[in-house]
């Protein structure tokens, strides 16, 4: 379970900023909030960040991204490729300096403190710590690129493990991948945390959903609550042939140079839904055919199912193609769903104003740029709001900043 994540010097954001995902109040019971027992708290499911466009809302989220990619993709980074980092431009110091990133999270009853620090040649600065107990134990600590500090009994295993460290990689997910017991929990989380740009492609997801009965029922009967006519879906499977492979091949290798492309799938499932008319019959089509609406609810619904372990999905623009009545389903269908998915958690951006009303003070972060263009957050709760002031309402006469400012 994800609770805080900041980022610096990141595109748009310069200082830092820090999304906080732990209930301030701790106290409420609520449909938001995940009860966790070891470390005990209470974490939000669902944050958002409003504001107005060219905010940095979208780097926000894109920063996130990068930093999985980044730790998931390790392993397989050629030696000497660069790191495709763009820090804040916008000042001549922090253009020179590295962008910085951390996570602070659960996994098995153990909290971590994860980061690291990159420019465009290599890690400048990694670090771990592990609460163990009720106050932290630094695991390793990295600077300058290449100067190691290591705890515990076994730290010749640990430096054999730094030296197969290139100056381009972490530390944690080599030393995870060579077997090293004392690192693989903390870089498992990472691993659980879903990036629909690496790895998984949206047709394996409802392909894992459709074969799995329970999984197909949960899908299906939501888009039927949802108001969509959906009766069934099912996948059929396009062999590729040999050049469309290679294509792909040369397409991933364009997108991301640094990483090495090894096994390519032979055949891509195309996906289908039935869909039922007024006068009950049925017809089917390929999902990439349908409205944008239904291919993103399908898309959006069968991800939380997909994270059958937990993760967290990251999606901006949310709502962009749905009725605001569909965003405030969906939102709530991360509470809602079955039991043994109640550990999936969302950062958002969305545009959609009827949110505010929808989710806690706490669960809503407004995004702005100041004078310089650096993105800066604020949090709803910090503004004295009475319990009967309309929130949407408050936001678009400008009461909390954060949008955007038209000249006649």
């Amino acid at each position: 379970m994800l609770i805080q994540y900041a980022v610096s010097n990141y595109k748009s954001i310069k200082d830092e900023i820090i999304i906080n995902f732990a209930r301030i109040d701790g106290e409420s019971d609520d449909n938001w909030t995940i009860p966790v027992e070891e470390p005990r708290c209470r974490l939000y499911n669902v944050i958002g960040l409003m504001g107005p466009n060219a905010s940095g809302k979208s780097n926000i989220i894109d920063s996130f991204y990068f930093a999985i990619r980044f730790i998931k993709n390790t392993i397989s980074r050629k030696e000497k490729s660069k790191i495709k980092v763009e820090p804040f431009l916008l000042d001549d110091q922090t253009q020179k300096q590295p962008s910085s990133f951390e996570f602070i999270y659960i996994y098995q009853g153990i909290k971590y403190v994860y980061g690291f620090s990159v420019n465009s040649v290599r890690v400048e600065e990694e670090y771990l710590l592990a609460y163990y107990s009720a106050k932290p134990t630094t695991v390793f600590e990295r600077q300058n690129g290449t100067e190691y500090r290591f705890r515990g009994n076994d730290v010749s295993r640990q430096r054999e493990l730094s030296g197969k460290t290139n100056a381009n990689r972490l530390y944690l997910p080599v030393a995870a991948e060579w077997g090293y017991d004392k690192l693989s929990g903390a870089y498992a989380w990472f691993e659980n945390v879903f990036d629909q740009y690496e790895n998984v492609r949206i047709s394996d997801v409802l392909e894992n959903i459709v074969v799995d009965e329970k999984k197909k029922s949960i899908l299906l009967e939501s888009l039927q609550k949802a108001d969509f006519n959906i009766t069934d879906i099912y996948v059929k499977k396009r062999k590729l042939e040999k050049q469309q492979i290679d294509v792909i091949r040369e397409m991933i290798a364009k997108i991301v140079p640094e990483v090495e492309v090894d096994n390519i799938p032979e055949s891509n499932p195309e996906i289908y839904v039935t869909h039922r008319n007024k006068g009950e019959n049925e017809y089917s089509i390929n999902l990439n055919d349908d409205s944008s609406g239904t291919k993103s609810i399908v898309y959006d619904i069968a991800e939380l199912l997909y994270l059958s372990q937990g993760g967290i999905i990251l999606e901006d623009e949310l709502g962009r193609n749905y009725h605001t009545r569909l965003t405030e389903y969906y939102l709530k269908l991360i509470g809602r769903l079955a039991p043994d998915h109640h550990r999936v958690q969302m950062l958002f951006a969305s545009h959609d104003t009827k949110i505010l009303n929808l989710l806690n003070r706490d669960q809503i972060y407004l995004v702005d740029k100041d004078e310089e263009g650096a993105t800066f957050l604020k949090l709803l709760d910090d503004y004295i709001i009475r319990e009967k002031d309309n929130i949407e309402l408050g936001y678009l006469k400008g009461r909390y900043g954060a949008i955007p400012y038209m000249r006649e």
